[in-house]
Protein backbone atom coordinates (compact mmCIF):
# COMPACT_ATOMS: atom_id res chain seq x y z
CA UNK A 1 0.00 0.00 0.00
CA UNK A 2 2.81 2.38 0.91
CA UNK A 3 4.61 1.63 -2.36
CA UNK A 4 1.48 2.36 -4.40
CA UNK A 5 0.93 5.61 -2.51
CA UNK A 6 4.52 6.66 -3.16
CA UNK A 7 4.16 5.82 -6.85
CA UNK A 8 0.96 7.85 -6.98
CA UNK A 9 2.70 10.86 -5.44
CA UNK A 10 5.60 10.57 -7.88
CA UNK A 11 3.20 10.37 -10.82
CA UNK A 12 1.31 13.42 -9.59
CA UNK A 13 4.55 15.36 -9.13
CA UNK A 14 5.66 14.33 -12.61
CA UNK A 15 2.43 15.57 -14.17
CA UNK A 16 2.79 18.86 -12.28
CA UNK A 17 6.25 19.38 -13.75
CA UNK A 18 5.06 18.43 -17.26
CA UNK A 19 2.21 20.96 -16.95
CA UNK A 20 4.58 23.70 -15.77
CA UNK A 21 7.12 23.04 -18.53
CA UNK A 22 4.49 22.95 -21.28
CA UNK A 23 2.79 26.09 -19.94
CA UNK A 24 6.01 28.12 -19.93
CA UNK A 25 7.15 26.99 -23.35
CA UNK A 26 3.75 27.33 -25.01
CA UNK A 27 3.22 30.82 -23.62
CA UNK A 28 6.63 31.94 -24.86
CA UNK A 29 7.01 29.97 -28.09
CA UNK A 30 3.58 29.44 -29.68
CA UNK A 31 4.03 32.78 -31.47
CA UNK A 32 7.19 31.25 -33.00
CA UNK A 33 5.17 28.23 -34.22
CA UNK A 34 6.66 25.91 -31.60
CA UNK A 35 4.14 23.85 -29.61
CA UNK A 36 4.53 21.54 -26.63
CA UNK A 37 2.03 18.73 -26.02
CA UNK A 38 1.96 15.48 -24.09
CA UNK A 39 3.69 12.75 -26.03
CA UNK A 40 0.66 10.62 -26.84
CA UNK A 41 -2.24 10.52 -29.25
CA UNK A 42 -4.56 12.56 -27.00
CA UNK A 43 -1.93 15.27 -26.57
CA UNK A 44 -1.24 15.49 -30.30
CA UNK A 45 -4.94 15.81 -31.10
CA UNK A 46 -5.13 19.04 -29.09
CA UNK A 47 -3.25 20.81 -31.90
CA UNK A 48 -3.40 18.42 -34.87
CA UNK A 49 -6.85 17.61 -36.19
CA UNK A 50 -5.76 15.02 -38.74
CA UNK A 51 -5.84 11.58 -37.11
CA UNK A 52 -3.72 10.08 -39.88
CA UNK A 53 -0.98 12.60 -39.19
CA UNK A 54 -1.24 11.93 -35.45
CA UNK A 55 -0.80 8.21 -36.15
CA UNK A 56 2.21 8.95 -38.38
CA UNK A 57 3.94 10.92 -35.62
CA UNK A 58 3.21 8.20 -33.07
CA UNK A 59 4.51 5.51 -35.43
CA UNK A 60 7.61 7.56 -36.22
CA UNK A 61 8.54 7.47 -32.55
CA UNK A 62 8.11 3.74 -32.05
CA UNK A 63 11.38 1.88 -31.74
CA UNK A 64 12.08 -1.79 -32.64
CA UNK A 65 12.54 -4.14 -29.69
CA UNK A 66 13.64 -7.71 -30.40
CA UNK A 67 12.46 -10.42 -27.99
CA UNK A 68 14.75 -13.48 -27.85
CA UNK A 69 12.16 -15.67 -26.10
CA UNK A 70 9.86 -15.80 -29.12
CA UNK A 71 12.18 -14.19 -31.70
CA UNK A 72 9.66 -11.51 -32.51
CA UNK A 73 10.22 -7.82 -33.06
CA UNK A 74 7.90 -5.36 -31.34
CA UNK A 75 7.61 -1.62 -31.84
CA UNK A 76 7.85 -0.04 -28.40
CA UNK A 77 7.21 3.56 -27.38
CA UNK A 78 9.95 5.58 -25.68
CA UNK A 79 9.65 7.48 -22.40
CA UNK A 80 8.10 10.56 -24.01
CA UNK A 81 6.61 13.00 -21.54
CA UNK A 82 6.33 15.97 -23.91
CA UNK A 83 6.64 16.39 -27.68
CA UNK A 84 8.11 19.52 -29.26
CA UNK A 85 6.37 20.23 -32.56
CA UNK A 86 7.00 22.89 -35.17
CA UNK A 87 4.38 24.14 -37.60
CA UNK A 88 5.76 25.55 -40.85
CA UNK A 89 3.45 26.40 -43.74
CA UNK A 90 0.78 24.10 -42.27
CA UNK A 91 3.24 21.22 -42.09
CA UNK A 92 3.91 19.64 -38.69
CA UNK A 93 7.41 18.42 -37.81
CA UNK A 94 8.56 16.75 -34.61
CA UNK A 95 11.55 18.68 -33.29
CA UNK A 96 12.22 16.75 -30.10
CA UNK A 97 11.14 15.03 -26.91
CA UNK A 98 11.27 16.44 -23.38
CA UNK A 99 11.62 13.98 -20.52
CA UNK A 100 10.56 15.54 -17.20
CA UNK A 101 11.92 14.27 -13.88
CA UNK A 102 11.27 15.99 -10.55
CA UNK A 103 14.12 13.89 -9.12
CA UNK A 104 15.88 10.70 -10.16
CA UNK A 105 16.37 8.22 -7.30
CA UNK A 106 18.07 5.73 -9.65
CA UNK A 107 15.50 6.25 -12.43
CA UNK A 108 18.01 8.11 -14.59
CA UNK A 109 18.95 4.85 -16.31
CA UNK A 110 15.55 4.77 -18.02
CA UNK A 111 16.18 8.29 -19.33
CA UNK A 112 19.62 7.38 -20.65
CA UNK A 113 18.35 4.21 -22.36
CA UNK A 114 15.59 5.99 -24.24
CA UNK A 115 17.81 8.99 -24.91
CA UNK A 116 20.35 6.75 -26.61
CA UNK A 117 17.69 4.76 -28.47
CA UNK A 118 16.01 7.90 -29.84
CA UNK A 119 19.25 9.63 -30.81
CA UNK A 120 20.64 6.68 -32.79
CA UNK A 121 17.38 6.05 -34.60
CA UNK A 122 16.38 9.60 -35.61
CA UNK A 123 17.58 13.18 -35.80
CA UNK A 124 15.18 14.52 -33.18
CA UNK A 125 16.41 16.00 -29.91
CA UNK A 126 15.95 14.18 -26.61
CA UNK A 127 16.34 16.48 -23.60
CA UNK A 128 15.72 16.30 -19.88
CA UNK A 129 14.10 18.89 -17.60
CA UNK A 130 14.54 18.35 -13.87
CA UNK A 131 13.98 20.21 -10.62
CA UNK A 132 16.81 18.19 -9.07
CA UNK A 133 14.48 18.36 -6.09
CA UNK A 134 16.75 16.74 -3.51
CA UNK A 135 18.64 20.03 -3.34
CA UNK A 136 15.59 21.39 -1.47
CA UNK A 137 15.36 18.47 0.99
CA UNK A 138 14.80 19.91 4.50
CA UNK A 139 17.18 17.53 6.29
CA UNK A 140 19.80 16.31 3.82
CA UNK A 141 19.85 18.67 0.84
CA UNK A 142 22.07 17.68 -2.06
CA UNK A 143 22.09 17.75 -5.82
CA UNK A 144 21.73 14.36 -7.48
CA UNK A 145 23.98 15.76 -10.21
CA UNK A 146 26.87 16.52 -7.87
CA UNK A 147 28.58 19.81 -7.13
CA UNK A 148 29.81 20.42 -10.67
CA UNK A 149 30.91 18.81 -13.91
CA UNK A 150 34.32 18.05 -12.41
CA UNK A 151 32.81 16.87 -9.10
CA UNK A 152 29.91 14.91 -10.54
CA UNK A 153 27.77 11.89 -9.71
CA UNK A 154 27.36 8.84 -11.94
CA UNK A 155 23.83 10.13 -12.64
CA UNK A 156 25.20 13.31 -14.16
CA UNK A 157 27.91 11.56 -16.16
CA UNK A 158 25.43 9.15 -17.72
CA UNK A 159 22.88 11.84 -18.50
CA UNK A 160 25.52 14.07 -20.06
CA UNK A 161 26.48 11.21 -22.34
CA UNK A 162 23.07 10.07 -23.53
CA UNK A 163 20.71 13.05 -23.69
CA UNK A 164 21.19 16.19 -25.75
CA UNK A 165 21.00 18.50 -22.74
CA UNK A 166 19.86 18.66 -19.11
CA UNK A 167 17.91 21.73 -17.98
CA UNK A 168 17.27 22.66 -14.36
CA UNK A 169 14.09 24.46 -13.35
CA UNK A 170 12.86 25.88 -10.05
CA UNK A 171 9.96 24.07 -8.35
CA UNK A 172 6.73 25.75 -9.50
CA UNK A 173 3.05 25.07 -9.24
CA UNK A 174 0.76 26.09 -12.09
CA UNK A 175 -1.04 28.73 -10.04
CA UNK A 176 2.09 30.17 -8.44
CA UNK A 177 2.41 33.93 -8.68
CA UNK A 178 6.16 33.38 -8.94
CA UNK A 179 5.67 31.36 -12.12
CA UNK A 180 3.69 34.15 -13.77
CA UNK A 181 6.28 36.68 -12.64
CA UNK A 182 9.06 34.58 -14.17
CA UNK A 183 7.22 34.35 -17.50
CA UNK A 184 6.47 38.08 -17.52
CA UNK A 185 10.05 38.98 -16.66
CA UNK A 186 11.39 36.76 -19.43
CA UNK A 187 9.00 38.32 -21.95
CA UNK A 188 10.31 41.76 -21.04
CA UNK A 189 13.78 40.73 -22.16
CA UNK A 190 12.44 40.43 -25.73
CA UNK A 191 14.28 37.11 -25.88
CA UNK A 192 17.63 38.82 -25.51
CA UNK A 193 19.79 36.39 -23.59
CA UNK A 194 21.75 38.06 -20.82
CA UNK A 195 24.71 36.28 -19.33
CA UNK A 196 24.16 35.02 -15.77
CA UNK A 197 20.58 36.30 -15.64
CA UNK A 198 18.05 33.51 -15.28
CA UNK A 199 14.33 33.65 -14.62
CA UNK A 200 13.32 29.99 -14.34
CA UNK A 201 16.17 28.65 -12.23
CA UNK A 202 18.14 29.78 -9.20
CA UNK A 203 21.84 28.85 -9.47
CA UNK A 204 22.49 30.67 -6.20
CA UNK A 205 20.62 28.09 -4.17
CA UNK A 206 23.17 26.70 -1.65
CA UNK A 207 23.04 23.14 -3.01
CA UNK A 208 22.54 23.88 -6.68
CA UNK A 209 24.92 22.13 -9.04
CA UNK A 210 27.14 24.24 -11.26
CA UNK A 211 26.27 24.65 -14.91
CA UNK A 212 28.44 23.29 -17.70
CA UNK A 213 28.07 22.72 -21.43
CA UNK A 214 25.49 19.94 -20.89
CA UNK A 215 23.76 21.08 -17.68
CA UNK A 216 21.98 24.38 -18.21
CA UNK A 217 19.24 26.59 -16.73
CA UNK A 218 15.72 26.07 -18.09
CA UNK A 219 15.93 29.51 -19.73
CA UNK A 220 18.45 28.09 -22.20
CA UNK A 221 15.90 25.54 -23.45
CA UNK A 222 13.85 28.41 -24.88
CA UNK A 223 16.79 29.72 -26.91
CA UNK A 224 17.86 26.20 -27.89
CA UNK A 225 14.40 25.39 -29.26
CA UNK A 226 14.41 28.54 -31.38
CA UNK A 227 17.86 27.64 -32.73
CA UNK A 228 16.96 23.99 -33.34
CA UNK A 229 13.80 25.05 -35.12
CA UNK A 230 15.86 27.11 -37.58
CA UNK A 231 18.19 24.14 -38.09
CA UNK A 232 15.19 21.89 -38.80
CA UNK A 233 13.70 24.23 -41.38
Amino acid sequence: MLDSEAQGRRASEGRRLEDVVSMILNELLNSHNIFIVRGNSDGLRTIIHDQNLVNEIIDYNRLPVKRPCDQKQLMDYPDSDLFILVNSKNTWRLLGIINCKVSFHSRHTMVTFWGLAVRISSNIKYVLVTEDKDQYHPEHPRSELGRSCSDSTSTRRLLESFVDRIYIIKPYNLNDQELQQSITSFKHTNFNQKENQYYFDNPNHPHHTKYCLSVRPFDDLIFDLLRWKNDLL
